[in-house]
């Protein structure tokens, strides 16, 4: 596949310490591996059973100091057993054994309280999966050993000999904004040259589907220097590089954020690309809704300072993101009112309170790098839209969580917002129990309490959402088992608050946008 492989597992070893493998998963399949690789050593099933015996007896000795499942000790342990990193081959049919139980111990960050095994809140109603088994969602356990979303990609980044990344690291690459992808016109046509064709895909983070004049000109210029030499436009409002050569991908993500763009968030189990209408418009309602969008970017935004640690050798960009910069009084015109502060200074102290403020309810995890998402992240994608009431063109019943911001009678002042959870289009095919679901109405909320509700909305996904089986991780599955009500009711305990009945809206219009029109100040835009 164009890569070194690590040593088949049908012959020993150089080093004893692969056999224990740092890959997040219980002792019990550790074991469990090591036993069916020796099984297919001794090609005896009568020396198997007491030889897997003694094996067993020795590999737990090693695993009393071998941090299996710790912390930050199994990705260092990972580090140091290289040749363990690679895709393990099949080793022929497997046994089934009862799985180890996840519990806070082995799934929690030093100083964690609440999360996934143990939640701030109780659910008002039984759930048919257990988000203690995870057997069988092995991202849970990829996740949980990265460190913060380091581990195993920060060595292997650093292994130019290879074209490509295990499949851990792809799951931790991702929340860095990019996939792994091979050319597949090659792969019947070109088996040598599908083999050596591993390039990666970079996705941007664009709130609001805007991206200034300086970032798209460095994107442009970085697409033809280290990419395909093109720039594709996301159904989310974002911007898309592909074609990038492992050995370019950390010049890339680096010169983006150089300039005031960012990777962070546009791929993972965290937020992603913040939808709003295509329009700016100077009307005081939608540039709420602008300023809103940007502002949960950055408060939903991963707190670990990996992205720096691993791009940008633990660096900030010379550049802040253009986003933030909409934040601040005067900093790009008229536009942009209310500013949510003076001086970036000011932001980044209000963005930083907002995500610690703790008011005992659980939402705050514990976790000193990760106040919000904790170790493991949310248990899939978290999408979310922001508009007007009326305008629909970014489809406000299929995100995660929708809000629409509801303005004074004066027309200039924001009142609140009503927001709507429980939607999204993604199924896998031939499996009824996934489908495509619209969101629902959950109530209305004063603007003050904008923070601590999608924190509360954030926390009850984060905590309930279905980590056994990840094809029903998304945010509507949690809703539909619970039902709307039972939803808001333990979504409530989190928020420490009631939402109040929703406020009436008007018809909903596809607005498309694919005109000129007069945003305010003399200015005409074309859609």
């Amino acid at each position: 596949r164009g890569r070194r492989t690590s040593p088949p597992l049908l012959s020993p070893p150089p080093d004893p310490a692969c056999w224990i493998f740092p890959s997040t998963t219980p002792n019990t399949r550790v074991k469990l591996n090591a036993m069916l690789a020796f099984r297919d050593l001794t090609r005896s099933r009568a020396v198997v059973a007491v030889s897997a015996l003694l094996f067993l007896t020795c590999l737990s000795s090693v695993a009393a100091f071998t941090p299996a499942s710790g912390f930050h000790g199994a990705s260092l342990f990972a580090m140091q057993n290289t040749r363990c990193m690679g895709r393990v081959p099949a080793l022929g049919p497997r046994m089934v054994a009862t799985p180890e139980r996840a519990t806070p111990a082995s799934m929690f960050a030093p100083g964690q309280k609440v999360g996934p095994q143990q939640p701030g809140q109780e659910s008002p109603v039984k759930y048919e999966y257990d988000n203690q088994l995870l057997d069988k969602n092995k991202v849970e356990g990829t996740k949980a050993d990265s460190g913060h979303l380091r581990f195993p990609l920060q060595q292997e980044m650093a292994d130019l000999d290879e074209i490509s990344i295990s499949h851990d690291s792809m799951i931790i690459l991702k929340h860095h904004g990019s996939y792994m992808q091979q050319n597949r016109d090659l792969q019947r046509s070109d088996k040598a040259g599908y083999a050596a064709s591993y390039q990666f895909m970079l996705r941007l983070k664009n709130p609001c589907g805007k991206i200034d004049a300086k970032t798209y000109q460095a994107i442009d210029d970085l697409s033809n220097k280290y990419g395909q030499g093109d720039l594709r436009a996301t159904t989310r409002m974002a911007w898309q590089i592909h074609g990038v050569k492992k050995e370019n991908l950390k010049k890339v993500i680096a010169g983006i954020a150089e300039v005031g763009g960012s990777t962070l968030g546009g791929c993972g189990d965290i937020n992603r690309n913040i939808m709003t209408p295509p329009a700016p418009l100077a009307d005081p309602a939608y540039q709420h809704v602008f300023q809103t969008a940007n502002f949960i970017a950055e408060l939903f935004k991963p707190s670990s300072p990996a992205f720096e640690e691993l791009w940008m050798d633990a660096k900030k960009p010379k550049d802040v993101e253009y986003w933030r910069k909409d934040m601040v009084e005067g900093s790009t015109g008229k536009n942009h009112i209310p500013p949510v502060a003076l001086t970036l200074e000011e932001l980044d102290k209000k963005i930083s309170e907002a995500q610690a403020f703790d008011q005992g309810t659980g939402i705050i995890t514990g976790d000193p790098e990760e106040p919000l998402y904790g170790r493991c992240y949310l248990p899939r994608k978290f999408k979310i839209a922001v508009t007007v009431p009326g305008d629909n063109s970014m489809d406000i019943f299929i995100h995660d969580v929708s809000l629409i911001v509801i303005m004074d009678e004066d027309g200039k002042t924001l009142k609140g917002y009503n927001v709507m959870v429980g939607g999204g289009m993604g199924r896998t095919h031939n499996k009824e129990s996934t489908f495509a679901r619209v969101n629902e109405m959950l109530g209305y909320i004063p603007k003050e309490d904008l923070t601590e509700a999608m924190k509360a909305i954030l926390a009850t996904q984060r905590d309930h959402g279905n980590r056994q089986v990840r094809a029903n991780a998304r945010l509507k599955y949690l809703v539909h088992t619970l039902g709307i009500d039972n939803f808001r009711t333990l979504a409530e305990k989190y928020f420490g608050k009631s939402f109040q009945p929703a406020v009436p809206l008007p018809e909903w219009h596809a607005v498309d946008w694919l005109r000129w029109d007069p945003p305010g100040g003399g200015d005409w835009v074309l859609g």
